[in-house]
């Protein structure tokens, strides 16, 4: 993944995008595994962490299910994506904004402080 430029079709077709649709302040932030490789992150811990920081709400997590993939490439605009390292891979988080769904930009920077104090950005 290191080596690829991350546009929003690899984000969207290769990554299995979990998503918080119970706090609106995260609407259009996802966190993206790789659906080929083991990302290392283990997500049922990062998103008990998450939510004890609160930035996640207690609602179930959801996933992007395979055939509204292309709904989401249609109506998504890509707004940044950062890459981290874990221990045993790669994982990435990433900013859109959809139409009804606009991100909220202090969340986000709520999201990297959060990711930037466990994991290593790979830049």
């Amino acid at each position: 993944m290191a080596t690829a430029e991350l546009t929003k079709d690899i984000i969207i077709d290769d990554h299995v995008l979990t998503f918080d649709a119970g706090d609106k302040r995260n609407a259009s932030l996802y966190i993206g595994e790789p659906l080929r490789v083991d990302s290392g992150l283990h997500l049922p811990s990062t998103l008990g962490e998450l939510r004890a920081a609160g930035v996640w709400s207690t609602e179930p997590d959801k996933q992007v299910p395979d055939a509204h993939r292309a709904a989401y490439r249609e109506q998504l605009n890509l707004i940044e994506v950062i890459r981290y390292r874990s221990a045993g891979g790669e994982f990435l988080i990433a900013r859109f904004d959809h139409a009804k769904f606009p991100s909220d930009a202090a969340r986000w920077l709520e999201w990297q402080q959060f990711f930037d104090g466990r994991y290593t950005r790979d830049i």
